[in-house]
């Protein structure tokens, strides 16, 4: 067997339609949704980062405003600036890029921030909405991604995995329909930002997960050998071999680990641009995983839906603000 791809680009461009459709109704009531960018100095990533939530948004039909402080801004100063940002209603999520210098991101951020303007999902109020399934909470991006794939291949799971089962006795009228209830995961992550948000939002739906990561017994660690969807984020590669899976198992990458690039020889291969040795974006899945799961997704794969997730959130919050959700 020959995994098949899911593609996580339609997934995400599915999700900006999605968005840019909203936004279209939001501004036919005179609402017009604003992410507000609080950067400080100019580091590249943070730059790079930028430059990519902005072309997302714009592609979403969602406005940008970039607060950029000096790199030398004070604790106070940026506190202060941030809670101007925070209080203005025209602005209706807020992403601030981390992590600070000389500030302490719990107090200035963490502190400060609304929840309703929490597209970043940072917060412990929308931890919280999320582990009692409020639908106005806003969810981790990457987890939310994971989950937006398993959604929009529905009907190839579905056919991969239900054919396997009888039907579900005790589900609830328009839950058989649901890809993810009666789902056996498995998630090889235990973090806020992905292992558990992502058990949450798919126990939510009546998924069966389960959670390993590096302290759990080798024993226990078996139980992705039978699980329908094994969801893996680790920082190391090889971490996920093909004897770790079953025959026909779905498997979702979502690390991205910068691997260095060596030649025929063993040496360094240098990027005559930087003079810094090349590297190259790889999941933690070996190669031979490809060859028995049914499909999977490619790497880099999920982090491209993130940032569409992130319209997705401001979008939301742009609702709930406005009483309309």
């Amino acid at each position: 067997m020959s995994a098949q791809i899911l593609d996580c680009k339609a997934v995400a461009q599915s999700i900006k339609d999605e968005c840019k459709a909203a936004a279209e109704e939001l501004k036919a009531k005179g609402i017009v949704p604003k992410l507000g960018i609080v950067r400080v100095g100019e580091k590249g990533p943070d730059l790079s980062y930028e430059k990519g939530a902005t072309s997302t948004m714009n592609e979403a039909g969602i406005e940008v405003e970039v607060f950029a402080l000096p790199a030398d801004v004070s604790q106070e100063d940026y506190i202060k600036k941030f809670r101007e940002i925070n209080a203005d209603p025209a602005i209706h999520g807020i992403l601030a890029f981390r992590p600070l210098d000389n500030i302490d991101e719990n107090v200035a951020i963490g502190d400060n921030l609304n929840p309703l303007k929490d597209v970043d999902a940072c917060t412990s109020a929308n931890m919280g909405k999320l582990v009692i399934n409020d639908p106005t909470g806003l969810y981790p991006c990457t987890a939310s991604a994971i989950v937006e794939v398993i959604d929009y291949y529905a009907d190839q799971i579905k056919e991969t995995v239900r054919k396997q089962y009888v039907p579900l006795p005790n589900a609830r009228p328009g839950q058989e329909d649901d890809v993810a209830c009666g789902l056996d995961v498995c998630i090889i992550n235990n973090s806020n930002v992905i292992g558990k948000p992502a058990a949450m939002l798919l126990t939510n739906r009546f998924a069966t997960v389960s959670i390993v990561h590096h302290l759990t017994h080798e024993e226990t660690k078996k139980m992705y050998t039978t699980a329908d969807v094994v969801i893996a984020a680790t920082p190391f590669k090889d971490t996920v071999t093909a004897d770790m899976i079953k025959e026909g198992a779905i498997v979702i990458d979502a690390s991205v680990i910068r691997d260095k690039v060596f030649d025929e020889n063993g040496e360094p291969v240098i990027n005559e641009k930087t003079g810094k040795q090349k590297t190259v974006t790889i999941g933690c899945c070996s190669k031979d995983v490809w060859d028995k799961a049914s499909w999977m997704t490619p790497v880099p794969g999920v982090g491209s839906i993130t940032s569409a997730l992130l319209a997705k959130n401001l979008i939301k919050a742009c609702k709930v603000q406005n009483g309309l959700l």
